[in-house]
C-alpha cells in the first residue's frame, strides 16, 4: 500500500507530509517545494476542505489567506484555530494537474513551568506533576538527578524507598517546547504519619478513653472525700450533743 501511494504521489506530483508542529504566534509557510507557479496557472488552497484561496491566471477570485508570488501559503502569527489540513493544487492553462501538496499543521501552546505537588499518604508519598493538560504533553521524572522510569503525571514513592534528602523533579514537554520543575524534598515519613494518625486518627479514641477514665477517677475521688467530710461533720455534731448533755446533768446535780 505504501509503495502504491508513493507511486501515485510521484505520478500526480502530490506531496503529503506528516504534521508540522508550530508554536502559537509563529510564522508558517507551506510551499510546493521546487514547483514554480506560472502566470497562466490556476492555484487553489483549502483549509480543512474549505477553500481559502483561488487564483485563475492573473485574476484572484478568493483571498482569505496570504499567498506569495510562487504560490506558497503564508500564515502570520498563527493560532490554534489555524491547525488542520492544508491542501494546495496547481493546474496549468489547459486544466491539467501540475502539482499538489497536502500538509497537516498542528499549532500548540508552549508548556508552562510545572510544579511538583507533594501529598503524604499512609504508605509513602504521592508526587503530582502539574501543567499536564492534554495528550500532547509528555512527562518524565528525575530522582536525585537520575531519570526515573515513569512517564505519567503521578509518581508514588513508598516509605521504604524514600530516604532523607531525596529530591524529585518533573519535566513536561510537547513537540515545540520543554520545561522543568524545581526540585522538592518530601518531608513525609512513617514517624510523621504515625504522629498524624495519633493526633487525628483512631488513636484519638484511646486518648478520649484515657481522659474520660481519668475524669471519672477524679469524680469518684471527689465523692469519697465529700462523703468523708459529711461523716466527720455528723460525728462532730453527735459528739457535741453528748458533751452538752453531760454538762447539763452536771449543772443540775
Amino acid at each position: 500500500t505504501n509503495v502504491l501511494n508513493l507511486m501515485s504521489a510521484i505520478y500526480t506530483g502530490t506531496f503529503v507530509s506528516s504534521c508540522i508542529y508550530k508554536a502559537a504566534g509563529d510564522k508558517v509557510v507551506i510551499s510546493f517545494d521546487d514547483a514554480k507557479l506560472q502566470e497562466d496557472n490556476e492555484l487553489r488552497w483549502t483549509h480543512n476542505k474549505q477553500r481559502v484561496y483561488l487564483k485563475k491566471g492573473s485574476q484572484i477570485k478568493l483571498n482569505k489567506l496570504n499567498v506569495s508570488e510562487d504560490g506558497s501559503l503564508i500564515l502570520e502569527n498563527v493560532q490554534k484555530d489555524k491547525s488542520g489540513q492544508y491542501k494546495g493544487i496547481i493546474y496549468d492553462a489547459e486544466g491539467k494537474l501540475r502539482k499538489e501538496t497536502v500538509q497537516q499543521l498542528c499549532v500548540l501552546e508552549p508548556v508552562p513551568e510545572p510544579i511538583v505537588l507533594v501529598e503524604c499518604v499512609e504508605k509513602g508519598v504521592n508526587l503530582t506533576c502539574s501543567a499536564v493538560n492534554n495528550d500532547e504533553v509528555v512527562v518524565s521524572w528525575m530522582k536525585n538527578g537520575t531519570k526515573a522510569n515513569v512517564t505519567h503525571a503521578v509518581l508514588h514513592i513508598s516509605s521504604s524507598e524514600l530516604k532523607p534528602g531525596d529530591n524529585f523533579s518533573c519535566t513536561v514537554s510537547n513537540p515545540i517546547s520543554k520545561n522543568s520543575a524545581k526540585n522538592v524534598e518530601p518531608v513525609c515519613s512513617d514517624t510523621d504519619l504515625s504522629e498524624k494518625r495519633f493526633l487525628f486518627g483512631s488513636d484519638l479514641w484511646w486518648m478520649l478513653v484515657i481522659l474520660t477514665g481519668g475524669g471519672s477517677f477524679l469524680l469518684i475521688l471527689f465523692i469519697i472525700c465529700l462523703v468523708c467530710v459529711c461523716c466527720c461533720c455528723r460525728r462532730n455534731k453527735r459528739k457535741a450533743k453528748r458533751t452538752s448533755s453531760v454538762n447539763y446533768f452536771q449543772i443540775h446535780l
